[in-house]
C-alpha cells in the first residue's frame, strides 16, 4: 500500500526520517519537491511515532516504519557497539528497502539524505542527460557517496542489480556474522572482537571496484579498517600492519587504483544546455562512469554506473557550490527587472548554481543545517510544526527588532557580533518574542571573511538592492550551538513586515551616553 501511495509513473523518493532534527529537514525536503510539482515520496521512519508527527503536519505523506528490521539483536562487533545501533539499523534497513523497491517492485528511485538542499528539480537532467547511466551517484572517495543516488531502468539480474544486492549481502555479513572478516585474504590474523565494517559507503566503493576489476575486493573498505580500528584497541598484529606503509598502501589503493583506470570519461552533450540550467555554464565538463560488470558472470548484462557530476550533486560548503554562486550574485544578470523570489534565492532565470548541496560536511547536526537552509532562502515554516517539544524559542509570531544603528559601534571581530547576537537572542526569549536579526556590516574585513567556506560564520544573500551577508551560528562547530532557538532574517522580515500589525513589532536601538551603549524600546 505505501508503494501505490508514493509511487508515480514507475518513480518514486526515498528518504529516511529518524529523530526530531531529521524530521524537521525531512519533511522540508518534502516541501521542498513539492514546491516544484514532485509528490512521489516515501519515507521510512525509525518508528510510528515519528510518522504519527509527520502525519500531523502532512497528512497525504506516504511514511513506513520497520520494526523488525530496525530491532534485529546484532552480535557484538566493535562496528555494532562502537556507533549508534538505531543509526546502524537504519542505514541497513533503507538499503534493503532501496533494493526491494528497484529489483522487486521495478521502480526507478532517488534515494535521498535529509541534510541535502534541491535547488531544482532533478528528473530534467537525469531523465536526459544521464538517461543511459542505470545508477547516478554523487561522487566521493574514492568513487561514491551512498547516500545520494538514482537508480533507473533496472532489470534483475543485470549488473547494477548486483550492486544493489551485492551491497545488502554484505552489509548483512558484516553485521550479523563478524567472524567472516577472518575469511578475507589480508585478515586471517583477526581475533574478538572483530571490526567488521558494514559500513553502506564503504562496502558500496569495493563493490564498485569489484566491478570494474572483475574480481571481489574487501581490501580498502573492510580490510583497511579491521587493522585500524583493531590497532586502536589495542591489537598488536593490527599495529603491525597499522605501521607497514606498504601493507596499508596495497589495502586502499591496490584494488582502487587499477578500478579507476578503468573509469571511461562521459562529455557533455551540449545540445540539452538549456536542460543544464546553471549560473556557471563552464562547470559542465566531462565526468566519469563505471562500467558496471558482473565479477565471474559474463553473461549478466552490463550497466553503467555515472560519478555524477558536481554541478549536479554537490558537497558543501567545499568544492564547486560557492564559486558557482558568487556567479549567481553577479550584477551582470540586471537584478532590477528580476521578481522578487529570483532575487532572494540570487537566481537568476531560475539559473541555479548547482541541482543539490550535501550538507554531511557540517558538524552541527540537523539544527546547523536548518541554519544554512534558512539562510539561503529555501526553508518552509511549516516544517516546523514536528518535534515542538525541542524548541527552547517560543513559537510566536510578535517580533524583536534590532534597528541598524545596534551594529555601528564596538563591532571589531566575528566575535563581537556573536556576543552581540547572543545577548539579542537571549532578549527576545525573556521578552517572548522572535528575533529579527540583523545582517553583518557590509564594509567590515573580518565579515568578508566570514564568508569563506573553511569559516562559513556568513552566507551572502539576496541580489540587487536587498544583497546582504547573514549571520551564521556556528555550523562547523561540533556542539549544536543555538539549537531550538529561532530567529528571523532581516532580509526575509522586510519582505513580510508590510502583512505584520504594527502590536506584534518591537523595535529597540542603541543611545549613546559618553561611552556607554544601552537598550531601549
Amino acid at each position: 500500500r505505501a508503494v501505490a501511495a508514493s509511487a508515480a509513473d514507475g518513480e518514486v523518493m526515498l528518504l529516511c526520517v529518524g529523530g526530531s532534527g531529521a524530521m524537521r529537514t525531512g519533511l522540508n525536503l518534502v516541501l521542498n519537491f513539492r514546491a516544484m510539482g514532485l509528490y512521489h515520496m516515501l519515507v521510512l521512519a525509525l518508528e510510528r511515532d515519528v510518522c504519527t508527527s509527520l502525519w500531523d503536519a502532512l497528512p497525504s505523506l506516504a511514511c513506513v516504519w520497520w520494526p523488525r528490521r530496525l530491532e534485529a539483536p546484532r552480535p557484538a562487533s566493535l562496528y555494532n557497539t562502537m556507533f549508534n545501533k538505531v543509526a546502524l539499523a537504519f542505514f541497513e534497513a533503507r538499503k534493503v528497502l532501496l533494493e526491494r523497491l528497484v529489483v522487486k517492485h521495478r521502480l526507478n528511485v532517488l534515494h535521498l539524505d535529509a541534510d541535502t538542499i534541491w535547488f531544482a528539480n532533478p528528473y530534467p537532467v537525469l531523465k536526459t542527460v544521464y538517461r543511459d547511466h542505470a545508477i547516478v551517484v554523487q561522487a566521493d572517495n574514492p568513487f561514491a557517496n551512498a547516500g545520494i543516488l538514482y537508480v533507473q531502468n533496472v532489470a534483475p539480474g543485470d549488473s547494477a542489480a548486483w550492486v544493489l544486492e551485492e551491497l545488502n549481502r554484505r552489509i548483512d555479513r558484516f553485521t550479523y556474522r563478524p567472524e567472516s572478516v577472518k575469511e578475507l585474504p589480508s585478515s586471517g590474523w583477526s581475533t574478538p572482537p572483530h571490526f567488521a565494517n558494514a559500513d553502506e559507503q564503504a562496502n558500496l566503493n569495493d563493490i564498485i571496484a569489484s566491478s570494474l576489476n572483475g574480481a571481489p575486493t574487501f581490501a580498502a573498505g573492510v580490510e583497511f579498517y579491521e587493522a585500524r580500528f583493531k590497532k586502536d584497541k589495542g591489537s598488536q598484529e593490527a599495529a603491525k600492519r597499522m605501521q607497514d606503509g606498504r601493507w596499508t598502501r596495497k589495502q586502499q589503493q591496490g584494488d582502487v587504483a587499477p578500478a579507476r583506470q578503468r573509469l571511461v570519461s562521459v562529455k557533455p552533450d551540449h545540445s540539452l544546455d538549456k536542460v543544464v540550467h546553471l549560473c556557471k555554464m563552464d562547470s559542465w565538463g566531462a565526468v566519469s562512469a563505471a562500467p558496471l560488470r558482473v565479477p565471474g558472470n559474463a553473461s549478466a548484462p552490463a550497466a553503467s554506473l555515472l560519478l555524477a557530476p558536481e554541478w549536479l550533486f554537490s558537497h558543501f560548503p567545499y568544492g564547486i557550490f560557492f564559486p558557482a554562486y558568487r556567479v549567481c550574485h553577479a550584477a551582470s544578470w540586471g537584478w532590477a527587472g528580476l521578481s522578487p523570489l529570483e532575487q532572494r534565492l540570487c537566481m537568476p532565470g531560475f539559473r541555479v548554481p548547482t541541482v543539490m548541496v550535501h550538507m554531511a560536511g557540517l558538524r552541527n547536526g540537523q539544527w546547523g543545517r536548518r541554519g544554512v537552509m534558512r539562510a539561503f532562502g529555501v526553508w518552509h515554516e511549516e516544517a516546523d510544526k514536528v518535534a515542538p517539544e525541542t524548541w527552547v524559542s517560543p513559537r510566536t509570531d510578535r517580533l524583536l527588532v534590532a534597528g541598524p544603528d545596534m551594529l555601528r559601534a564596538g563591532l571589531a571581530s566575528m566575535s563581537d557580533f556573536d556576543a552581540f547576537a547572543a545577548r539579542l537572542l537571549l532578549l527576545g526569549l525573556l521578552l517572548g518574542r522572535r528575533v529579527v536579526m540583523p545582517p553583518l556590516p557590509k564594509d567590515a574585513r573580518w565579515a568578508e571573511r566570514a564568508i569563506e567556506p573553511r569559516h562559513l560564520r556568513a552566507i551572502e544573500v539576496g541580489c540587487g538592492p536587498d544583497k546582504q551577508r547573514v549571520w551564521l551560528p556556528m555550523p562547523h562547530f561540533k556542539e549544536p550551538w543555538c539549537s531550538g532557538v529561532d530567529f528571523l532574517y532581516e532580509i526575509d522580515y522586510r519582505a513580510v513586515a508590510p502583512s505584520i500589525p504594527p502590536a506584534d513589532v518591537s523595535h529597540i536601538r542603541r543611545r549613546i551616553h559618553g561611552r556607554e551603549g544601552r537598550i531601549h524600546q
